[in-house]
């Protein structure tokens, strides 16, 4: 039978008639570590260079040199260390064994569900028994199990069987020699373990009833998999000198619900709030005694909504309030004078329009009105730069904003008071990141308006430039490079919409403080999908599927617990899975700047036919803001090379992935002459090729010549491009050709089926400036294949 990890302390219910003896297996099914994988607490032993590689090494070549001497298949530690340490003398071994021991315990704990198991069996009157392939004696892992479980539970065990002792495994011969110490017949007995070959089939072979236990879903093993090499690709140390820490596997493992959106909050927003509400205690326990006087946590909505609700929930008395202070609104409350709005419209003028530009000073549409007639895109940008160029002159406008402004920032204290704020309080600003710009806009605000002290914590922190200010992210500088916070940042929109609350971005205050906020159109799918995650996350933070552990590791320290939701989140921001990418679809996200205005999070059909078209390498031109989820259907290659490029900003260029290419012949005709020439067509995905046709200021007629390469093609992008958006950094926008098929009939829309002539014909673009055509095709079926199947048939 197979018994999964939420199911195991009731097992005993569906346990065959007749059953004397429980045996257990002991490390993964009651004995489970701290860690991604058994050899990373080999991290932990010093050794130049790192001890995990040379710890695996010991020991596989301690059991081939066991294996030819005596044709044991088990060794114990002092033979391992004997093969790794060289000429060690017997004290250096025994202090090695200790510390390895000691490492081994820093990291273990007892699965809270296995001692259930245990205790109902003790209880029913049935034997109890540990079976275990390990390179440990009887004493040392007794000693191992009481450290982690407790004495109490190490009691309930009747014997204890290594296959140490016997130089024998269970898939090679342990359990005869089980069945001849307990002399009882096989079918007495149910083996518990989590090694399907060991643990299952063995026992099965040899009689005894058997469970398999099952720890993880499929979708959780491969995610905890990905977590542990995001976390080697994010700490150059991690795996060498650093464990790969999974603090949170064992509460994933009682998940119960399969819902893909449940699964997204339970097994990863959850453990990472839960660790940021543990680190942010701590901060605020720190500035509170450095001040003198307790320190009072404000957190930011909208974004802040999911990360407080945690924070109470974890630490009630800790009296956190919520603030809707906007970055929209602390930018209004932040010109003051004529620097100040110097500052915003530097900042600004190129990424808002007038309206949004006008509001936020809080003008009248009256007053700008004659700014804001624009139709087209290039109108909008002359009439931005009057806009900017009035504000900057016009002297009566200007002592309009700063007088407005002061008003407003009266508002802003009245809100502050409701919640709680009084004049000489600290503050600590509490949101997700990256850059604590309210922060930024509040602290001179707020020491002018209620002599209040502000500092910020953030899950994450990246400041392009130093503001001076009290800031600190769970994950920033002090244990990741800049390059990497820079990664991270990119998909933090992803982790803001997960936390979110369901209202609309505060404009304004009524006198009161009440927060005035602006309306939005967000879609019900992704409303209750949020809510679905927000409730997961939730239960893991309160444990809503019961207690995983008997007691926490020594090993389960903040600092770990930071680092591997570290990994979990970057594991999400590039390596999602289909579950997941599905459940941001219903997404639409806005930049909190007083706009109502939203955009799809994830759009995959930009991802796939930015591929098609442009390769591996459409990304350099492109920032969306979940990139890897409209990557992901591409597959693990497509998403690790995303990942990499990012996480250590590597110089590719679509010229490095050119290779394979075949060759197009093109006709290019002019007024006074034409001529057939030959270009390369690189591979981009999917079997779809690139290729491109300079066209000068003679404007030719090109000629595709197709049908000599492709007796079925399709047809992805037929256009024409100016040569300067060719380079590095440039956007490239592609028109759509006055395209001509001759020769070549279309199937169904870009698939044709060409005759040996056919060719697709771009009738010249207008102009001088220098243009490329831009083909982008798949040869469904090659003509040379093609020729060649016939002849075959």
């Amino acid at each position: 039978m197979t018994v999964r990890a939420f199911e195991i302390a009731e097992l005993l219910d569906q346990a065959p008639d007749g059953i004397e003896v429980l045996s257990l297996d002991c490390f993964d099914t009651l004995i489970w570590r701290n860690t991604h994988a058994p050899t990373d607490v080999f991290a932990d032993i010093e050794f130049t260079g790192g001890g995990v590689e040379p710890r695996m090494w010991a020991e596989s070549h301690a059991r081939k040199r066991a294996y030819l001497r005596t044709g044991a298949r088990e060794v114990g530690l002092t033979d391992i260390y004997r093969e790794m340490l060289g000429n060690a003398d017997d004290a250096e071994i025994e202090a090695a064994i200790g510390r390895e021991l000691a490492i081994e315990a820093n990291h273990a704990f007892a699965f809270a569900p296995t001692v259930a198991l245990m205790r109902e069996a003790k209880r029913r009157g049935l034997k109890l028994i540990l079976v275990s392939d390990m390179y440990l004696t009887e004493a040392q892992l007794r000693a191992h199990v009481a450290g982690a479980a407790g004495d109490d539970v190490l009691a309930l065990v009747d014997q204890v069987f290594v296959s140490n002792a016997y130089g024998e495994g269970k898939r090679d011969g342990l359990f005869p020699h089980v069945l001849e110490a307990l002399g009882v017949s096989p079918d007495k007995i149910l083996h518990v373990g989590d090694n399907r070959a060991a643990d299952y089939d063995s026992a099965i072979e040899h009689g005894l009833h058997a469970a398999h236990l099952v720890q993880f879903d499929a979708d959780a093993a491969a995610r905890l998999r990905m977590e542990a090499a995001t976390a080697l690709m994010l700490d150059p140390q991690c795996g060498i000198t650093r464990p790969v820490a999974q603090p949170h596997r064992a509460q994933i493992a009682m998940r119960r619900s399969d819902d893909p959106a449940y699964m997204l909050g339970h097994d990863i927003v959850g453990p990472g709030l839960a660790t940021f509400a543990h680190w942010l205690k701590n901060e605020l326990d720190e500035a509170s005694a450095k001040a003198g006087k307790p320190v009072r946590p404000l957190f930011v909505m909208r974004d802040g909504y999911l990360p407080w609700k945690v924070f109470d929930a974890l630490y009630p008395e800790m009296g956190a309030s919520t603030v809707e202070i906007s970055r929209f609104v602390a930018l209004r409350g932040s010109i003051a004078d004529e620097k100040f709005l110097d500052h915003y419209l530097e900042e600004w003028t190129e990424r808002l329009p007038v309206r949004s530009l006008a509001r936020q000073l809080m003008l009248f549409s009256h007053e700008y009105a004659k700014y804001d007639k624009a139709t087209d895109a290039d109108a909008a940008k002359v009439e931005r730069e009057a806009f900017v160029k009035w504000v900057r002159k016009d002297r009566d406008i200007q002592r309009k904003i700063f007088t407005r402004r002061n008003a407003f920032l009266k508002k802003i204290v009245a809100h502050l008071s409701a919640a709680g704020v009084e004049r000489g309080d600290a503050v600590m600003l509490v949101d997700i990141g990256y850059n604590g710009t309210v922060q930024n806009l509040l602290t001179p605000i707020l020491a002018e308006a209620m002599n209040v002290s502000v500092s910020g914590r953030y899950i994450f922190l990246r400041e392009k430039r130093q503001s001076g200010l009290d800031k600190r992210g769970m994950i920033d500088v002090r244990n990741f490079d800049y390059r990497t916070l820079h990664a991270l940042s990119r998909s933090i929109v992803v982790l803001e919409q997960l936390c979110n609350v369901e209202q609309g971005s505060t404009i304004d205050f009524d006198a009161d403080g009440t927060p005035v906020r602006e309306k939005t159109d967000a879609k019900a799918a992704s409303n209750a999908t949020r809510g679905v995650v927000q409730a997961a996350c939730l239960d893991f933070v309160s444990e809503a599927a019961g207690p995983s552990r008997v007691r926490a590791p020594r090993a389960d320290d903040l600092d770990s617990r930071c680092r591997a939701a570290a990994a979990s989140f970057a594991r999400l921001f590039f390596l999602p899975n289909a579950g997941e990418v599905g459940v941001f679809e219903s997404f639409d996200f806005d930049y909190n700047m007083g706009s109502a205005a939203s955009v799809t999070l994830v759009d995959k059909g930009r991802g796939r036919h930015g591929l098609r078209r442009r390769g591996l390498t459409f990304y350099n031109d492109q920032l969306p803001q979940f990139m890897s989820a409209e990557l992901q259907a591409q597959g693990l290659p497509v998403s690790l090379a995303n990942f990499t490029a990012s996480r250590f900003k590597l110089d590719l260029r679509s010229t490095d992935f050119e290779v394979g290419g075949i060759k197009v012949p093109v006709i290019l005709a002019g007024a006074a002459q034409q001529g057939v020439m030959d270009f390369t067509a690189w591979p981009t995905a999917e079997g779809y090729y690139h290729v491109r046709v300079p066209v000068g200021p003679q404007r030719p007629v090109v000629a595709v010549q197709l049908g000599q390469i492709c007796e079925w093609v399709q047809v992805e992008e037929f256009g024409f491009m100016p040569l300067e958006d060719m380079w590095d950094g440039k956007t490239a926008s592609t028109v759509p050709a006055q395209a001509t098929a001759d020769a070549m009939e279309q199937m169904s829309p870009g698939l044709f089926r060409a005759g040996p002539t056919g060719v697709l014909i771009a009738a010249p673009p207008a102009g001088t400036e220098p243009m490329v055509l831009s083909l982008v095709f798949r040869p469904v079926v090659a003509r040379k294949a093609a020729a060649e199947l016939r002849v075959a048939a």
